[in-house]
C-alpha cells in the first residue's frame, strides 16, 4: 500500500456563504459559535478551544464552499501542491495567518490544507458537573452546574460529503490526507451507503470519523452536515431549548449514533445547511477494526430515527428509485 500524500492533523474549518449575512450569523451566534475576527468579506467563528477560527462565513447563494484539514508541517503543503490541479503554497487570507495549498475532490469541493495558523486563547467552556449515577453519590451539597442559553461549542469535529459515489471520494481523501476507514454501511448492492472515516494519527486516539462519506439520495454532491463538538450533555440540552425557542428548524435527534457513539442533535441553519451538536463520541486507534453492515441493520442505541428532511438534500425522481431500493432492502433483511 503506497503512503499518503500527507496525513492531515485535524480538520481545520469550514467556508460557508449565505445570502443574508445578518441572518446568518444570528443563527450560529445562537447556535454556540462566537465571532472572532471580522474582515470586510467574511466573518470569522470559533469554538471555546485554543484553536484559530472554524468557520468562515462570507457573501453567496448558501452552502458549504470549502473545507479545510491542518497539516502538521510546511513538507506537506510542499506535497500536496505537486498535485495536478493543486495550486501554489500561498499566504491565507484570515486572522490567523498561516499558508494554504487549495486543490479540488473528485466531487468538485475545494479542499484547503492549512499550516502555521496562529492559536487563540481558550474561552470559558460550558459548566460541567459530576453526576449522581450508578449508585455513585458524588454530586453532595451542590446544584447541577447548567449554563441556560446557547450551547458552548468547543470546536469542529467532522463533516459529511454526499455524492453519488462515495467509494470514489473516499479513496482521494484515502489516498492525500490519509483518512482510514472506521466503519462503513453499505447499500443493497454492496456500494457503499456510508464510509465513516478518521485521521491516522498512529497510536493517538481520535474521534471515531473525521469525514463521512455519504451516498446522496439524489445523488448531487454536497457537504450534507457540518459537526461540532459541545462540552457535555447538559450543555447539548440546554442549546437544544435555545435553539427551539429561537423557533430554528430541528432536523433529528436527540439520540445516540451506533455508528461513532455520540449523542446528536441536527439543526439546519435558515441558508440550508445542517449544523449538527454532538458529545461523547467514540474514540479509536490504529488498533481499530473497521466493521461492515447493511443498511437495514443500523439503528441507533436510542432516540428517533431521521426524517426526511435530514436524509434528502434534494427531491428528484432519483431520490424515488433509491429509496425503494433501501426499503426492500430492509424488508428483506427482516
Amino acid at each position: 500500500m503506497s503512503e499518503a500524500t500527507l496525513k492531515a492533523k485535524r480538520l481545520a474549518y469550514v467556508r460557508v456563504s449565505a445570502p443574508d449575512l445578518t441572518k446568518a450569523e444570528k443563527f450560529l451566534d445562537e447556535f454556540g459559535l462566537q465571532v472572532a475576527a471580522r474582515t470586510e468579506n467574511a466573518v470569522y467563528l470559533r469554538g471555546t478551544d485554543p484553536e484559530p477560527p472554524c468557520y468562515v462565513l462570507t457573501q453567496g447563494n448558501g452552502g458549504v464552499t470549502a473545507i479545510a484539514f491542518e497539516a502538521d508541517r510546511i513538507a506537506d503543503l510542499e506535497a500536496i501542491a505537486q498535485i495536478e490541479g493543486a495550486s501554489a503554497i500561498e499566504t491565507l487570507d484570515g486572522p490567523a495567518g498561516g499558508q494554504v495549498v487549495r486543490l479540488r475532490d473528485p466531487q468538485g469541493m475545494q479542499v484547503e490544507i492549512v499550516h502555521g495558523r496562529t492559536a487563540l486563547d481558550a474561552l470559558e467552556p460550558a459548566p460541567a458537573h459530576v453526576f449522581n449515577m450508578n449508585g455513585q453519590q458524588q454530586r453532595e451539597g451542590e446544584l447541577p452546574a447548567i449554563h441556560r442559553g446557547p450551547s458552548r461549542v468547543r470546536r469542529i469535529g467532522h463533516l459529511v460529503l454526499e455524492s453519488a459515489s462515495p467509494g470514489i471520494v473516499y479513496g482521494w481523501y484515502n489516498r492525500h490526507l490519509g483518512l482510514q476507514t472506521s466503519d462503513a454501511v453499505r447499500l443493497p448492492d454492496g456500494e457503499a451507503q456510508m464510509i465513516f472515516s478518521r485521521l491516522d494519527r498512529g497510536q493517538e486516539y481520535v474521534d471515531h470519523h473525521v469525514v463521512g462519506f455519504q451516498f446522496a439520495m439524489d445523488e448531487g454532491a454536497r457537504v450534507q452536515h457540518v459537526a461540532f463538538e459541545v462540552g457535555n450533555l447538559d450543555d447539548l440540552m440546554s442549546g437544544h431549548e435555545h435553539l427551539k425557542r429561537k423557533r430554528h428548524k430541528h432536523v433529528w435527534g436527540i439520540g445516540r449514533h451506533l455508528l461513532g457513539g455520540q449523542i446528536f442533535d441536527y439543526w439546519k441553519s435558515p441558508f440550508g445547511v445542517i449544523h449538527e451538536h454532538w458529545t461523547d463520541t467514540d474514540l479509536v486507534n490504529q488498533e481499530h477494526e473497521a466493521q461492515e453492515c447493511g443498511v437495514a441493520d443500523v439503528n441507533d442505541y436510542w432516540g428517533p430515527g431521521p426524517g426526511p428532511g435530514f436524509i434528502v438534500s434534494r427531491w428528484n425522481f432519483k431520490v424515488f428509485k433509491n429509496i425503494a431500493r433501501i426499503l426492500r432492502a430492509r424488508s428483506t433483511a427482516s
